[in-house]
């Protein structure tokens, strides 16, 4: 179905970018014998976007992959580029693998990253800011995440952002100076039931960005 990781990736941030619709294609989610890729997750920020593939290698073993893209004028995506990626550090289609990560938590860190991209936001140094993106391994009983602005100066009034489970592990991208609480939400028939403690996600110090990489430079 998917030529390659990237393309699959591209795949994930459109249909989250349509999910409202209900039109959004179906992605494979599940390692079986048909799929040896699958999307982990996907993260809108604005106009860039992050998706975060499994696949199997011939060796047998699971590797992960960050994958990030640019909206266009037109709403679309840009061909996914490749940020950072290796050998997953357990078996995520093994439960027992998975709860002795969590060993009773209902969320842990499973990797974080720090990029510099173009945002092209006002408060953005030339274009360019530095993001962090996190990844969440998530316990299998929670149905959602309520995610919580707690940086300073957030509007309290606000509330919380609802972020749906597309696996276990739940992929996050923070923009400098921001602050975000998570909360696992498990459903109990037809109550919500916070699973554990929370997990807080910081975003980069905000203030003037490092500057880019010199071969990105030389392509304005």
């Amino acid at each position: 179905m998917f030529k390659n990781l990237a393309e699959l990736a591209h795949a994930a941030l459109t249909a989250a970018s349509i999910q409202s619709t209900g039109a959004a294609p179906a992605l494979p989610t599940r390692f079986d014998s048909a799929n040896k890729a699958v999307v982990a997750d996907s993260c809108v920020r604005g106009n860039l976007g992050f998706a975060l593939v499994f696949h199997r290698r011939k060796d047998g073993f699971v590797a992960d992959e960050l994958y990030f893209s640019t909206r266009e004028d037109d709403g679309t995506w840009a061909a996914a580029d490749h940020l950072s990626g290796g050998v997953a550090e357990i078996e995520l289609t093994s439960p027992r693998d998975v709860a002795a990560i969590l060993k009773g938590r209902s969320m842990v860190l499973y990797g974080e990253t720090e990029t510099d991209l173009r945002t092209g936001r006002p408060q953005a140094d030339e274009g360019y800011e530095l993001l962090r993106s996190y990844a969440l391994l998530v316990d299998p009983e929670t149905d959602h995440l309520d995610i919580e602005d707690t940086a300073p100066g957030a509007d309290p009034a606000a509330g919380r952002t609802r972020k749906t489970l597309t696996s276990q592990v739940a992929l996050f991208a923070l923009f400098p100076g921001e602050r975000f609480t998570v909360h696992a939400i498990a459903r109990k028939g037809s109550r919500s039931q916070t699973l554990g403690e929370s997990y807080e996600l910081i975003g980069p110090d905000p203030g003037p960005a490092p500057e880019p990489p010199r071969w990105l430079a030389d392509l304005d």
